[in-house]
């Protein structure tokens, strides 16, 4: 018998948005505050970003939006927002 030690769920935090056309989070960085809110590298760039739920696929640009930490559930697409902002 193989036994793994991959984790079974991904523990990671994320930074994100919710999409324009339904609202479902599009995660697009991993938090490397971990959830905590610690002060990250801000960036200067331009942030356009394409809808992960294959009935929308709705591509915007999300440069002026607030960014919200997610932490992903078991393999769904629903990720659970945290109560602090990035």
């Amino acid at each position: 018998m193989n036994s793994s030690t991959w984790p079974k769920t991904d523990v990671r935090w994320y930074l994100g948005v919710p999409c324009q056309k339904c609202r479902v989070p599009i995660l697009f960085a991993v938090d490397r505050s971990d959830g905590t809110g610690d002060s990250q590298a801000k960036s200067g760039g331009k942030l356009v970003l394409t809808c992960p739920r294959e009935g929308c696929r709705h591509q915007a640009n999300y440069t002026a939006s607030v960014i919200s930490r997610y932490q992903k559930q078991d393999a769904d697409l629903d990720p659970k927002p945290s109560k602090g902002k990035p």
